[in-house]
């Protein structure tokens, strides 16, 4: 991803010669600028960032870096290309949990479309096929791709925990869990 320049923020006091030790109206327009430009270089922080928040006002375990977040060109549930950097739209980047009662743990996040992610909630996957057997046209079609999108991520989650027990049976399920993984993104990308 190539990351635009920064161009020169304008103060409405003292124009392009910003002042920023004396004036907060120049030091306000060079933060509004710099906090743009870091969302297009590292949207992975943003969302982490903002998880951290979430936990804390909701009380669910923390525990990603910025290492367990990746953000794919496209979303993995719905299939919709993802567009980092703009103001909150149906196509940003938004964490989701796939398992909510287990919060922000690695192996439990993924970055989906914030439309993905806002019509999923905090629905676990029983939920999200009644929603899908339920909703009618588009709608239902998400719901089912909802519903696919975690059926999978919980055979990978439950492969995992089976990778976890170690010895030469954990390295075998730890590469059928690699396996997974890059059949599943590459399934996300060729939609």
């Amino acid at each position: 991803m190539k990351i635009p320049l920064l161009p020169t923020p304008r103060c409405p006091v003292h124009g392009s010669k910003l002042k920023r030790a004396d004036c907060p109206t120049c030091n306000a327009a060079y933060g509004r600028l710099y906090q743009r430009h870091r969302r297009h270089a590292h949207p992975d922080v943003a969302l982490v960032e903002r998880a951290k928040h979430r936990a804390q006002t909701r009380n669910v375990p923390f525990r990603i870096t910025r290492n367990d977040v990746v953000v794919p060109t496209t979303c993995p549930a719905l299939g919709i290309p993802l567009i980092v950097g703009q103001k909150r739209a149906a196509t940003s980047p938004s964490l989701d949990r796939i398992q909510p009662h287990l919060g922000y743990v690695p192996g439990n996040v993924r970055v989906l479309s914030d439309r993905a992610n806002r019509l999923k909630g905090n629905q676990n996957l029983p939920q999200l096929r009644a929603r899908a057997a339920a909703a009618k046209g588009k709608k239902r079609e998400e719901y089912q791709r909802l519903a696919r999108y975690v059926d999978r991520e919980l055979i990978l989650a439950e492969v995992r925990t089976k990778a976890a027990q170690g010895g030469r049976a954990g390295e075998v399920w730890a590469e059928v869990a690699r396996f997974l993984d890059r059949a599943f993104i590459r399934a996300d990308w060729s939609r």
